[in-house]
C-alpha cells in the first residue's frame, strides 16, 4: 500500500468513549496496571489514550499471543520496552510456567512498596491490578488461566460497574477488569490495517480488499516464503494478482464464473489469524521512530 495516500479513520462506539472515562475514575485505585498487547503488533495494539493515564503508574506490559508471533520480533520488543524502563513479558496462555511468571512480575513491582509498609508495620494487603487492552487482545484468555475456571467477584469494592468487575486471582492478587477498547482515530492507516488483519477491528471497517493487499504487500517483504510455501506453486508478483490467484487455487467464485475477491480477501485473513502462515509479527521496532511514540 503507498503509504503517501493516508486516510484517517474515524470510528468511535459510544460504549468504548464510555470505557475510557471509567478507566481514568478507577486507575487511582489500583497499584499496578496491566497493559496487555498483541504480540504481533504491539506498537498497533497500544492505545494511545492510555499513555497520560499510565505516567507514574506502576505498569506491566504483556505481550499476549507469543506463540503466533516472530520470536526474533518479540524479543527486539522486550529489549525496546526494557531500554524504555517499561517492565515487560511475553506470554503464551496455555503455557503455565509463564502464568505463573505473571504473579512473580506484580510481586516483584509491588517489592519496594512491601518493605517500605513493613517498616511501617503495616501488614501486606492483596495486590490491586487493573487489567486493560484494546479487543481481541486475549484479556479474558488470560484472565482463566490466571484463575482457573471459577472466577470470584470480589464484592463492596469501588469500581464495581456493569462493564468492570473486581475479581480474586488468588489470596494476593486482586484484579479490575475493565472492557478492550480502542480510540476514536487513526491516524496512521498501517495501525488501522494491522488491527484490522488480526481481527481487533471488524473487518468492515476497511475495505477488506484493501486490507488482503496489504497484508501480501507485507509478506512479499518480511515473509517472502510464506505464501509460496503454502501453495507449494510460484505466485505472481503483484498483490492483486496474487489474491486472484489463490481464490482460483481454493475455489472462492461467483458460483462457477469469477474469482470473489472480497471472499478471498476473507479467506486470507481468517488463514493469518489461525497461524497458517507460520509465526509472523507485523509491527517492527523503529528505534530511529520510537521516540515518537
Amino acid at each position: 500500500m503507498n503509504n503517501e495516500n493516508k486516510t484517517n479513520i474515524n470510528w468511535y462506539p459510544g460504549h468504548m468513549a464510555k470505557a475510557i472515562r471509567e478507566i481514568n475514575e478507577k486507575i487511582k485505585l489500583v497499584d499496578v496496571v496491566i497493559v496487555l498487547l498483541d504480540a504481533r503488533v504491539p506498537h498497533a495494539s497500544f492505545n494511545p489514550e492510555l499513555k497520560k493515564m499510565l505516567q507514574n503508574k506502576r505498569t506491566l506490559y504483556i505481550l499476549t499471543k507469543k506463540d503466533k508471533a516472530d520470536d526474533i520480533e518479540t524479543k527486539k520488543w522486550l529489549t525496546y520496552y526494557q531500554k524504555q524502563n517499561i517492565r515487560a513479558i511475553s506470554i503464551n496462555t496455555k503455557d503455565q510456567k509463564e502464568i505463573k511468571q505473571v504473579y512473580k512480575e506484580l510481586e516483584n513491582i509491588m517489592a519496594d512498596k512491601r518493605i517500605s509498609d513493613a517498616k511501617k508495620g503495616l501488614r501486606p494487603r492483596p495486590i490491586k491490578t487493573m487489567m486493560t487492552g484494546i479487543p481481541n487482545v486475549g484479556k479474558s484468555t488470560l484472565i482463566n488461566a490466571l484463575v482457573g475456571k471459577k472466577v470470584t467477584i470480589v464484592g463492596d469494592k469501588p469500581g464495581v460497574t456493569k462493564n468492570q468487575q473486581w475479581i480474586r486471582i488468588n489470596q494476593n492478587i486482586e484484579l479490575l477488569d475493565t472492557p478492550g477498547v480502542l480510540w476514536p482515530k487513526f491516524e496512521d492507516e498501517t495501525i488501522g490495517f494491522n488491527l484490522a488483519i488480526t481481527g481487533a477491528i471488524k473487518d468492515s471497517i476497511l475495505p477488506v480488499h484493501d486490507i488482503a493487499k496489504y497484508f501480501v504487500e507485507y509478506l512479499d517483504k518480511y515473509y517472502p516464503s510464506a505464501l509460496n510455501l503454502r501453495y507449494k506453486e510460484t505466485l505472481p508478483e503483484d498483490s492483486e494478482s496474487k489474491i486472484t490467484k489463490i481464490g482460483e487455487i481454493e475455489n472462492i467464485r461467483f458460483g462457477n464464473k469469477e474469482v470473489n475477491v472480497d471472499e478471498t480477501s476473507r479467506y486470507l485473513l481468517q488463514l493469518y489469524r489461525n497461524n497458517a502462515f507460520g509465526k509472523i509479527t507485523l509491527d517492527r521496532v523503529t528505534y530511529e521512530e520510537s521516540n515518537n511514540w
